[in-house]
């Protein structure tokens, strides 16, 4: 892989010739001792990352860096200030011209370089994403010139996140394939029953049912006469009326459908999370049901037990002829204990409130979901 192309303007030698032997094993390096020479270099070779001193002759920092922002309307070039003053109205005047970072001199090695390969990591990842979105653009674009339903699975699957269960998302499957004019037939496959429709009100036939237990394992997409069916692990899709004469509808079809089962299958897989964490947290609430009655019994237990050894401790006493200092030696042990066993059941308490607080926190997020 290339190195990395780093200009260095700087009009102290000295200054550049470290920045370049600090960088020469990672990063080309090019330096200059003013801004203007480095701009004209620029339009030919734009570096990936500008090491720019503030203080230059001339035209200053500032200037230099709005020139760059010119040139790099795209601010593919990171760029570094380097300045003797460290203030916030000096920052801040940098940020405004478009800097990405900012070394105060005297700096030392490690810094410098650590600033370096931060920006070179932040610009990586600014251009992986601006290239992602315009691979995701370009597709979204020609999505919607090939074919206008395209824009039916966007809204399909941004009405699924309104769903709360499988009746609901059933619903919004029919209604989607409405819109396209399409017969359907539907299978959702939960844990321990099957939902079977041909509408939102009316369960599939007998048969129905068949083609599905016969076709749901044949394969994503499995075409028969005019009828095709779109299968996932837990969605199944029986599309009737598939115009298989128009080969571009058909294939447009495809298409669509296909997304849309998979949209299906993510929020099913979603409802099946949500109730796996339902089912955590009802046991989570029944053991700490149980934690509780457990702390409360141990409560009285040792409160019984303690009592007792006071009493007994107090009685035998007397029979061991103990002087007062030596009768206050031994109850202030035993005073000492109890405190210990009431910190130990108070520290109890305290997990078991901060298990109860975790409890609601993650009910209420699970109730918004």
């Amino acid at each position: 892989m290339e190195r990395p192309l780093v200009y260095i303007i700087d009009d102290e030698p000295d200054i550049r010739e470290l920045i370049q032997e600090l960088l020469s094993e990672n990063y080309q390096t090019e330096a200059f001792e003013s801004g203007l020479p480095a701009l004209e270099k620029f339009k030919q070779q734009q570096p990936d990352i500008v090491l720019l001193d503030l203080n230059l002759p001339e035209q200053d920092g500032f200037f230099i860096c709005d020139r760059i922002r010119e040139l790099d309307p795209e601010q593919q070039t990171t760029i570094i200030v380097i300045t003797g003053f460290e203030s916030t109205e000096e920052r801040i005047k940098s940020y405004e011209a478009g800097c990405d970072d900012y070394l105060v001199k005297p700096f030392i090695s490690k810094e410098l370089l650590a600033k370096v390969d931060k920006v070179k990591h932040y610009r990586n990842k600014k251009l992986d994403l601006q290239t992602q979105h315009s691979i995701a653009r370009d597709m979204a674009f020609q999505a919607m010139t090939e074919a206008s339903q395209y824009g039916i699975v966007l809204q399909f699957i941004k009405q699924t996140f309104a769903t709360h269960n499988e009746t609901e998302l059933a619903e919004a499957i029919f209604q989607t394939l409405n819109q396209l004019d399409l017969s359907a037939c539907i299978q959702l496959r939960m844990d321990h029953s099957n939902l079977n429709l041909r509408s939102p009100d009316q369960p599939c036939s007998p048969i129905e049912e068949e083609i599905f237990e016969l076709l749901s394992q044949r394969g994503r997409i499995f075409d028969f006469h005019n009828k095709t069916i779109f299968n996932d692990r837990h969605a199944s899709i029986l599309i009737k009326n598939m115009p298989v004469d128009d080969e571009i509808m058909y294939g447009r079809f495809r298409d669509i459908i296909a997304a849309i089962v998979e949209g299906v299958e993510s929020r099913l897989l979603d409802f099946s999370r949500k109730a796996a964490l339902v089912q955590v947290m009802n046991n989570i609430r029944s053991t700490m049901t149980v934690l509780e009655k457990q702390f409360r019994e141990h409560e009285t237990a040792t409160t019984e037990v303690m009592d007792r050894l006071m009493m007994e401790m107090e009685s035998g006493f007397q029979f061991l002829d103990l002087s007062d200092e030596q009768e206050a030696f031994f109850m202030g042990l035993i005073e000492h204990s109890m405190k210990s066993l009431v910190a130990l059941y108070m520290n109890g308490r305290d997990i078991d409130d901060q298990f109860s607080a975790i409890c609601n926190e993650l009910s209420d997020a699970l109730s918004d979901s």
